[in-house]
């Protein structure tokens, strides 16, 4: 008797144990327990110890399914929160972006000029909205630093530096309204330190970086893979290359449209080794622009109001690796967007860095810039070199240091000396 005693003590607690409380389908645990002690199948010390440990079982039950159930309301109220749930209907979908590009800069132009402030370059707010899989919108205000007759000298003033409808259609992307010039948005896609100084037909104020007007783009032969995207952006990374076209005014986004022409400018790009790791993201490129200036001259008795030629040639070599960067631009033109002449000028572009192995968040950069802005005139030139070290704290946010060597050719006609600056700043990026 003992012996099945025993043996129905066993099964008893372990089916207890083991299926909690899925057991008591016509009764509860404790019934069971209790009916065992009545029976004398288990002494009262043993229902005890048995009634404890279920009583802490269920205890311990009750607060992991409240765990669970806490954890499943928490990601439900975050995916409502993310997906505009807790907003009005016309506010649902947004997502908000900023860059912000801020530094310390000390200038010194020998004896006749130096200057030693805080400034900030730059800092767009950025609102988008995909209406659906094909349309969208992108809204962003620029916050420049611009001259004011403040006691500073400086002020902060925002503007827009992007109104535009997006439609993605059979692979392309289409935009309208104030949208980024061609150019700027290849360079920006390429080279990280827009955040030390403009890119190079923006700096020697040959083209803006956007303007009013219509655009397409797109790959060819889709894009790269998920490891190249890693370290460089879909925009322009096609397979076998891309393309990118727009018509505009041509005044640029901060000029109102002073005449009847319309610019053409574009860049079109080839990956000639897609399938060779170490040379995947080698690009070739070629930007242009066809248009007047924005701006009239006085070029004979019978063309007083004549808009000078606006032409831009450029040929661009990059390559891009997780580990470095390389990019040669050569520049060849005549005029410049807002020009009151057609002189032919000419210039190149060499920048790259890399990431110092064993502490690949901190890079090494360096650029070199040589522009012309008048090939007919002697010493109408200059000469700039950079170099600066940058660490990626975050993704978002990368400090930086660089020092910039400026000669310039004229500094004996116009009066104008050469120059060395030193930069502290950082740009934050979501």
């Amino acid at each position: 008797m003992n012996r099945k005693k025993r043996l129905c003590f066993v099964v008893a607690v372990g089916v207890s144990f083991i299926l909690g409380s899925v057991i008591s389908l016509w009764a509860g645990d404790e019934d069971i327990v209790n009916l065992l002690k009545q029976q004398n199948v288990i002494t009262r010390e043993q229902a005890d110890k048995i009634l404890d440990e279920l009583k802490t079982k269920k205890q311990d039950e009750k607060k992991e399914m409240k765990k669970e159930l806490t954890a499943e309301i928490k990601d439900e109220l975050k995916k409502d929160a993310d997906n505009g749930g807790f907003l009005p209907p016309a506010l649902r979908g947004f997502k908000f972006g900023t860059w912000i590009i801020a530094d310390w800069a000390s200038t010194n132009q020998g004896l006749s000029s130096a200057t030693n402030k805080f400034e900030v370059q730059r800092g767009y707010m950025i609102l988008t909205k995909d209406v659906n899989d094909w349309l969208g919108v992108n809204l962003t205000a620029d916050v420049f630093n611009t001259a004011s007759d403040d006691a500073s000298g400086t002020a902060l003033e925002v503007r827009m530096k992007t109104v535009a409808v997006n439609i993605n259609l059979f692979g392309t992307t289409t935009q309208l309204g104030l949208i980024p010039t061609p150019s700027e948005s290849y360079d920006n896609a390429i080279w990280p330190y827009r955040v030390q100084g403009k890119n190079f037909l923006d700096g020697n104020n040959i083209e803006r970086t956007a303007d009013i007007g219509i655009s397409i783009q797109g790959p060819i032969g889709g894009y790269m893979d998920d490891d190249y995207l890693k370290y460089a952006a879909k925009q322009f990374a096609g397979k076998w290359g891309g393309y990118f076209v727009e018509l505009s005014n041509g005044s640029g986004y901060d000029s109102p449209e002073a005449n009847g022409n319309k610019a053409v400018s574009g860049v079109i790009y080839v990956r000639p080794l897609p399938m060779i790791p170490i040379l995947k993201g080698l690009q070739l490129a070629y930007v242009g622009t066809y248009g007047d200036s924005n701006s009239t001259f006085v070029k004979g008795a019978g063309d007083i109001n004549a808009d000078p030629h606006w032409r831009v040639n450029l040929v661009q070599a990059s390559l891009q690796h997780e580990m470095f960067t390389l990019m040669y631009q050569y520049y060849w033109g005549e005029g410049t967007f807002d020009s009151t002449n057609e002189d032919n000028s000419h210039g190149y572009q060499v920048e790259g860095f890399v990431r110092v192995p064993m502490v690949e968040k901190l890079r090494v950069f360096a650029k070199c810039t040589h522009f012309n802005a008048d090939t007919t005139q002697v010493n109408d030139d200059y000469m700039a070199y950079t170099g600066g070290l940058s660490y990626d704290v975050t993704k978002e946010f990368m400090p930086y240091v660089a020092y910039t060597r400026k000669l310039n050719g004229n500094a004996y006609v116009t009066g104008e000396p050469n120059s060395d600056m030193y930069q502290i700043g950082f740009q934050f990026k979501l």
